[in-house]
């Protein structure tokens, strides 16, 4: 016959105080209460538990507080950064913006809207491109050539290269490669346009002819039995750039 395990100190404690279903915490009060001066030592506990506590929630609100200010220092820093990258990206809704431009069309004059659209106009410039205008400021007109296919009956057919000009190399662009399309996107913008063949610059129609991609697309389209010919044309400033350079000169002044 097996001995009888004896009680372990758990079912002891609960026999003491008598009461079943009892938690550790509650049977520990009771038995701190029927001990001497278990009274003034619950209080103590009592105080060193709400010191506790308090410290607690203090930490942990110390804590939220930073995670608080690290997020929004993090936003901060996005909208900072996207502001500085993208300073013509606007998030507000479409009907909000076009709100505000009929708002503001009304209430401008004609010659803050001029300047408005002359602004726009030189912040779409490439640097090269604003020293083509400026060699045209004066008035001053440039060689220009353009290079058509022919149909069987000499009609032009379609344009082969466009804009091959000496503007670029005088104005000393950096990228004078690149002139046909800055005098493309000058065009664009219409700040710049074509007109008839000065016959007084001969020479310089056929120096401007020797153009290497030029005598190299003629001669592909002889090769292929295509017809071509060279349109001569001059590059001046437009009403439109002359306006835009007066208004930047009064600015500058």
């Amino acid at each position: 016959m097996s001995k009888k395990k004896p009680p372990s100190i758990w079912q002891r404690a609960m026999e003491a105080v008598g009461e079943d279903g009892a938690t550790p915490a509650s049977i520990g009060n009771r038995l701190l209460a029927r001990m001497p001066g278990g009274a003034l030592v619950q209080e103590q506990m009592d105080k060193v538990e709400k010191r506790l506590l308090s410290e607690l929630k203090q930490r942990l609100d110390r804590i939220e507080g930073e995670t608080s200010q690290t997020v929004q220092v993090v936003a901060f820093s996005m909208d900072t950064t996207e502001a500085t990258h993208a300073p013509t990206r606007d998030l507000r809704e479409p009907g909000e913006l076009l709100r505000q431009l009929l708002q503001t069309s009304s209430e401008q004059t004609k010659e803050q809207a001029e300047l408005a659209y002359y602004s726009i106009l030189i912040r779409n410039l490439l640097p090269d491109e604003a020293r083509i205008l400026s060699a045209l400021s004066d008035g001053s007109a440039y060689p220009l050539v353009n290079l058509v296919a022919l149909s069987k009956l000499g009609m032009v057919s379609h344009s082969v290269l466009e804009n091959t000009s000496s503007v670029g190399r005088a104005a000393g662009v950096q990228l004078v490669e690149m002139t046909r399309g800055y005098i493309q996107r000058l065009m664009a913008a219409g700040l710049v346009e074509t007109g008839p063949e000065d016959y007084t610059m001969t020479t310089k129609y056929e120096i401007l002819e020797t153009d290497d991609l030029l005598r190299k697309l003629i001669n592909q389209m002889k090769a292929g039995g295509q017809r071509s010919q060279i349109k001569r044309r001059t590059l001046k400033i437009s009403e439109l750039g002359r306006n835009l350079w007066e208004a930047c000169r009064v600015t500058e002044d």
